[in-house]
């Protein structure tokens, strides 16, 4: 719930700033998880090692991730540790410009990850005290979308007009919304939570509800299929003769999809809630993969990037919708942050190292392995699906 030092805003007022932020922080993954890949590469890192530099980034986020996000809920304020996360990922992107060699690479890597990656969860929180998950949040969130889509065709653009080797340019593509960021971080809402609504050991009523368990289990196979896909699929796609900007196109499209989900896709959200929602990513996801895996035909890549609007925003808009109906408000920064640590984080990690060791040895072939995990997530949500059965947690007050 919002604290008293807000009482004033409106609505619109709330959505304007909700929608700036989240514009800024998607601008930085634009260019972040489209051409990332790329730097690693200029600075002379194998597939392996592009695996493990990221992987090892975002496992580390799964361990002090929900750290930040359960001071967060003792203190019941997300807005002021959001905050130095947001300076802290703008003052370690500058180390990047120098930053070369496996183990050099691997230690900037890591604290940017780490600030960068609990930026979002702490936004999640201040997003769902304040609109609707059913409704307002997806069209709030869609901005993020939106900027992403630019950022990657822009950044796309920009590299094929640079030339040559673009590590220096995604740096400095990456530090100017990074600092777009920073100043929309000023703009968000002080959405603190009540007093009496502190969480009393969130972590652990967490990771010791079966429903919660699952649902973490499910979203971080879902996501850790995104391994090929994030890891090397503009390395392989560059590899097979598609320019930058074409890439950027084809990042932006899937984004597009997603937005429109966003934008138009309230009363199916309602209809199928967090189950239908989870269910759906994995099913189409395992096709997305399974397609990619078979072809780099240009018309039919450019088709199944649709389905980015399944196999991620399904996915996200169900995760936020259990977590509002499943998590107690005390709760609701942990819970975010173990869902951004272990399923965006240690989910993604694993995906990420799976397939940098399947892209080596077999190439584009390792998208079989994503399309594989997809479908074996459907039945872990069918399990989630018996243990919940839509009830809300009860949450610890002594």
């Amino acid at each position: 719930m919002l604290s008293a030092t807000d009482p004033g805003l409106s609505p619109l007022n709330l959505a304007i700033r909700l929608s700036l932020f989240y514009a800024g922080y998607f601008l930085v993954a634009g260019v972040l998880f489209p051409f990332l890949p790329l730097l690693l590469e200029a600075r002379g890192m194998s597939p392996l090692q592009i695996s493990l530099l990221m992987a090892l980034a975002l496992w580390l986020r799964a361990a002090a991730g929900p750290l930040v996000t359960r001071h967060a809920d003792r203190t019941g304020d997300s807005r002021k540790p959001l905050l130095a996360c947001a300076v802290a990922s703008l003052l370690v992107m500058l180390a990047f410009y120098w930053a070369a060699g496996f183990w050099v690479l691997l230690l900037v890597n890591i604290a940017f990850f780490f600030a960068y990656s609990s930026i979002g969860p702490l936004a999640e929180t201040i997003s769902l005290r304040t609109v609707s998950a059913e409704s307002g949040y997806g069209r709030v969130r869609l901005w993020g979308s939106v900027s992403f889509v630019v950022a990657a065709i822009a950044g796309g653009f920009a590299l094929d007009a640079r030339g040559g080797l673009p590590g220096s340019t995604i740096v400095t593509l990456l530090l100017i919304p990074l600092a777009i960021l920073l100043l929309f971080s000023f703009t968000l809402p002080k959405a603190q939570a009540k007093s009496d609504e502190r969480a009393i050991a969130p972590l652990k009523t967490l990771l010791s509800n079966k429903p919660f368990v699952l649902f973490l289990v499910a979203t971080a196979m879902i996501h850790a299929a995104h391994g090929v896909y994030y890891g090397f699929s503009t390395i392989h796609w560059t590899s097979v003769g598609y320019s930058n900007s074409t890439v950027g196109l084809l990042w932006g499209e899937g984004v597009l999809a997603e937005i429109l989900l966003f934008a138009f896709g309230a009363p199916l959200v309602r209809r199928m809630g967090p189950i239908g929602l989870i269910s759906a990513a994995a099913a189409l996801g395992a096709l997305r993969w399974a397609v990619l895996g078979l072809t780099t035909e240009l018309w039919i890549v450019a088709l199944v990037q649709l389905l980015h609007a399944a196999s991620f925003g399904a996915m996200h808009l169900g995760a936020m919708l259990f977590i509002t109906r499943a998590v107690p408000n005390a709760y609701a920064n942990s819970a975010q942050g173990l869902l951004g640590g272990l399923t965006y984080g240690a989910g993604l990690g694993g995906g990420l190292l799976l397939a940098g060791w399947l892209y080596g040895l077999y190439g584009a072939d390792a998208y079989w392995s994503n399309a594989a995990l997809s479908a074996l997530a459907l039945p872990v949500v069918l399990w989630l699906a018996l243990a919940w059965r839509g009830k809300m947690m009860t949450a610890r007050e002594t």
